[in-house]
């Protein structure tokens, strides 16, 4: 616990670990997943296999009246390494349980043109599409699998709840071999399921972020990161629209 602490970078007033290593479930290829409270909000950052989130207070606050998954990841999963004013204990009895994830279900299929891309564009920003294909499936069966009574934010848990257990490897695999044929495979089960079609009419990028900021929220935020370069496509943060 002391190594995670000293890797993250200040200021912080609370740390949160959340994920397999607090459920006791990562396996030794897991990545360490920590939540910083920090004064203003900042972007996530990684440290060795420390995947540090950042959020305010506040905003974790309005995630949680809002229903977000994350705030429900963190109450029921997440474990304290410096909560001294226990804002741990403030999100549980702000958080208001949504009556479905449907909402989420349909901005997830709206992103689907963002995945229209040639190998040639793919191999222009392999990182961040591999890990945009990976968060709109793996949010997309969070949606799905919490509708159907989810007990657990581990994957292998949902994907045995939705029916999608041979999902494990092609998740794996877009993050880790980054090639195209790997991001078409991942692209394909992300048509599967949603029964999307990744498409984008407007032709350039910038044209449908233009178009998306009226109606789909997700699909602005998520365009404009990868028009960013940046490490944009992380479950959490991406997830309850708010950065």
């Amino acid at each position: 616990m002391k190594g995670l602490v000293a890797a993250v970078e200040p200021p912080f007033s609370a740390l949160f670990l959340y994920g397999s290593h607090a459920r006791g479930d990562a396996h030794e290829s897991s990545d360490v997943d920590v939540l910083q409270v920090t004064p203003a909000h900042r972007a996530p950052y990684s440290v060795g296999r420390v995947n540090v989130t950042c959020y305010t207070f506040e905003q974790l606050l309005r995630i949680a009246r809002r229903g977000g998954l994350f705030a429900r990841h963190l109450i029921e999963e997440a474990t304290p390494l410096v909560d001294p004013e226990d804002m741990l204990g403030a999100l549980k009895s702000t958080y208001v349980h949504p009556l479905d994830y449907g909402g989420v279900k349909k901005e997830v299929y709206g992103c689907a043109p963002l995945l229209d891309v040639t190998e040639s564009e793919f191999n222009d920003n392999a990182v961040g599409l591999s890990s945009l294909a990976t968060y709109l499936i793996r949010t997309y069966f969070y949606a799905t699998a919490f509708d159907q009574g989810a007990r657990s934010f581990s994957m292998e848990h949902i994907l045995e709840l939705v029916g999608q257990r041979r999902a494990r490897l092609i998740l794996l695999e877009v993050r880790s071999q980054l090639n195209f044929p790997k991001f078409r495979t991942a692209r394909t089960l992300f048509e599967e399921i949603t029964g999307a079609v990744c498409k984008r009419v407007e032709g350039s990028l910038e044209a449908f972020i233009v178009n998306a900021s009226a109606q789909n929220e997700l699909a602005m935020i998520l365009g404009l990161r990868l028009l960013a370069r940046g490490r944009p496509f992380t479950y959490d943060a991406l997830l309850d629209l708010e950065l």
